[in-house]
């Protein structure tokens, strides 16, 4: 069959080239694109210090300490044949003070409820991507509900209502700083990459289908290593930092947008 695919390579390299995001078989590209996405966005104030303990070197945070999540429901998405998944993911507002200034969000930690974003994301991008389930958010009327658990065990509780339908944000989404760490085998410790890595809104710019503001809240619950194993560190962190002042509940819904393909390292 003749349906090639770009020169990426991931494990298992032996198969040869490897599909994902932003490669796509040759028949498919078309649908490079494609993708419908509900985002629900909520944040709240928290004490600076703690908060800024999660920053890389080189990065401060930017305005009154906040914790923002992101609760993102995908479908119909190009690369997985029109499947879809939904992502958690935590962000700071923050800026880069490397060799280049970046000002945007410092993404911590993404959970994700699949496997082949969590990879390729991980190993191509550099996002902190790690498992979670996270089931569709109930819709309330006029408002939802949800959660993100591990295991069975539920460490993450949100919320949003009293939405209304608002006019689009006009400004573009500010950019996102990750840091990517791989491990070096056998010297454990040490890092075989240890770099910052980031991505600025690119084309094609996602059509927003509709936007509406209201109330929300959310909160993470601690966990213990029985709960949790590899995650009790990461959910214990977030859910000792004092969550007050929610600012307002924002939900998007979009169609189309960039592969992140723009993904760059941060010097």
């Amino acid at each position: 069959m003749s349906d090639p695919l770009g020169p990426m390579f991931r494990m298992p390299v032996g198969f040869g080239p490897a599909p994902g995001p932003r490669n796509l078989p040759a028949s498919q590209r078309h649908r490079r694109f494609d993708k419908k996405a509900t985002s629900l966005v909520l944040s709240a104030v928290t004490d600076a210090e703690p908060l800024a303990a999660l920053l890389p070197d080189r990065m401060t945070l930017v305005g009154e300490p906040r914790l923002e999540i992101v609760v993102t429901v995908l479908s119909d998405i190009g690369w997985l044949a029109g499947r879809g998944y939904n992502i958690v993911m935590v962000r700071i507002p923050a800026r880069w003070n490397g060799e280049q200034q970046l000002t945007g969000h410092f993404v911590p930690v993404v959970w994700e409820n699949m496997a082949d974003p969590i990879l390729t994301g991980r190993e191509e991008l550099g996002w902190p991507k790690i498992f979670a389930d996270i089931p569709q958010p109930y819709d309330t009327g006029s408002g939802l509900t949800g959660s993100a658990r591990w295991g069975g065990f539920e460490f993450l509780q949100f919320g949003a209502e009293n939405l209304e339908p608002i006019a689009p944000p006009a400004s573009a989404a500010a950019p996102m700083i990750f840091r990517k760490y791989i491990p070096r085998t056998g010297e454990w410790g040490t890092a075989e990459i240890d770099q910052m890595t980031a991505v600025e809104p690119g084309p094609p710019v996602p059509e927003i289908r509709s936007c509406q503001l209201g109330s929300g809240r959310f909160s993470f619950a601690s966990a213990r290593w029985e709960d949790m194993p590899t995650q009790y560190p990461i959910v214990n962190v977030l859910a000792a930092l004092p969550l007050h002042d929610f600012g307002p509940a924002v939900r998007l819904k979009t169609s189309g947008g960039s592969d992140v393909s723009e993904q760059r390292i941060l010097r």
